[in-house]
């Protein structure tokens, strides 16, 4: 089943991007504070894919609206994690089909994401749904 995040999701959130992204800073504390600040947020879409017996949450996808000035607006997968026992059983690419109907029928244009050039894996996974790679490039950031 999937559904809209909810601030319970925290910890089994918290405990999906350890285990499968590998980001071990990220807090239970953290992800809990930022669901409830981004809840109601109509430029943010955040699912969770839940079993439908057990309601154990197995995957999660989280994708903020992209607007510029000189193109039609769109949507970026911040993340999209599966649990790495539950990898290869179609969640991903059941959040991804559910965050497009999403999108659609908010009048976004497109879905795009980045990812690692080191997650062969996941490049492979998003070419064999249908998503190509149109861009290579750098990410730069300054801590403030």
């Amino acid at each position: 089943m999937i559904r809209f995040v909810s601030v319970e999701d925290a910890q089994a959130i918290q405990q999906i991007v350890v285990s499968s992204l590998r980001y071990e800073y990220c807090t239970v504390d953290v992800v809990r504070r930022r669901i409830a600040e981004l809840s109601g947020d109509d430029r943010c879409v955040s699912l969770v894919w839940a079993d439908d017996k057990t309601g154990e949450v197995q995957g999660f996808i989280h994708a903020l609206r992209f607007d510029t000035l000189h193109s039609e607006g769109g949507w970026d997968v911040v993340t999209l994690a599966v649990a790495p026992e539950s990898q290869g059983q179609g969640i991903g690419r059941a959040l991804l089909e559910r965050l497009e109907d999403e999108v659609r029928e908010r009048g976004g244009r497109f879905v795009r994401l980045n990812s690692n050039v080191t997650r062969t894996e996941a490049h492979q996974f998003y070419e064999h749904i249908g998503y190509t790679c149109d861009k290579v490039q750098k990410h730069f950031v300054r801590e403030l």
